[in-house]
């Protein structure tokens, strides 16, 4: 087998989806599909879940390991690979350091959820044994919102989670989506994603691109009237209004989706003045004068 078809034998799909800042990490794909699949804006999710058994696991490490043999990182690659539990999670670890010995750091996909599961010692452990990063959809920080788009958990208990994993030494890099309230709570969506930031570290805040998907459910309520999706130049005012209320510290604020060809990142709280005045170059292009 070439090269290109081991790596198609170890992946369900095509194409796989990591975060930005694990484009260069070794995947291994331990589950497929999202263990919650109720949230009305996505289309991700489309696979019924599993998690994938350990032989199954084995034989793709075997052959990633052969593909990828001196990578230090690993990313387990899932919806939400980090629903498993924390045994399960270190077994697959201990099956790591037999075939890729020189890996000692881990990252996966996670809803809030999963980690409130976890107890601290588990948590702890998991950090100890090299779980380095979760990369979380926390959308909102609006409670009305999470609510109306069946994210499952409240703005509290996100807090709570994060902070948990402050504690733990696990990084975390979360995605907030602009305009997920709609026109009518807009500023709603701004001020209280802000407000929950706000409490906890983040590494990271990007911002993702708000796509009606079509045959999801908050696609259906836009083609009803019961969703009013906003302009570009609407959610880019929702992003300048976000940034000016965050007091995050040493934390990675971009957008590399919501604006297409533009890119507008900066690290917070030292670059928040330039990133003000990106936002606000934007505004003034003619592009955004809708």
């Amino acid at each position: 087998m070439t090269r290109e078809e081991l790596y198609q034998s170890i992946y369900t799909h095509d194409t796989i989806y990591l975060p930005p800042h694990e484009q260069a990490t070794a995947a291994l794909e331990v589950a497929l599909g999202c263990s919650w699949h109720k949230c009305t804006f996505c289309d991700f999710a489309k696979d019924t879940f599993r998690i994938h058994p350990l032989e199954r696991i084995e034989h793709d490490l075997e052959i990633l390991a052969k593909l990828r043999p001196d990578d230090t990182r690993l990313f387990f690659l899932g919806e939400n690979a980090f629903c498993m539990g924390a045994d399960q999670i270190l077994r697959i670890m201990e099956l790591v350091r037999k075939f890729m010995p020189k890996v000692s750091e881990y990252a996966m996909y996670s809803r809030i959820d999963d980690i409130l599961r976890k107890t601290d010692e588990e948590l702890l452990r998991l950090a100890k044994e090299g779980v380095q990063a979760l990369h979380i959809g926390v959308e909102s920080g609006s409670d009305s919102i999470l609510e109306a788009r069946k994210k499952g958990v409240t703005s509290v208990q996100i807090a709570e989670a994060l902070l948990r994993l402050d504690r733990a030494g696990i990084d975390y890099y979360v995605t907030v989506i602009p305009g997920l309230g709609g026109r009518s709570f807009s500023r709603l969506h701004a001020i209280e994603t802000a407000r929950l930031l706000n409490q906890v570290h983040p590494r990271n805040i990007w911002c993702l691109k708000l796509k009606l998907w079509e045959g999801t459910p908050l696609y259906k309520e836009a083609k009803a009237g019961m969703f009013d999706e906003m302009t570009p130049k609407e959610i880019l005012r929702e992003e300048r209004l976000l940034i000016e209320n965050l007091t995050v510290t040493d934390c990675l604020f971009e957008d590399t989706t919501v604006l297409d060809e533009f890119t507008v990142q900066g690290v917070l709280p030292g670059q928040k003045k330039e990133l003000l005045g990106a936002v606000d170059y934007l505004l003034g292009l003619a592009d955004f004068v809708q």
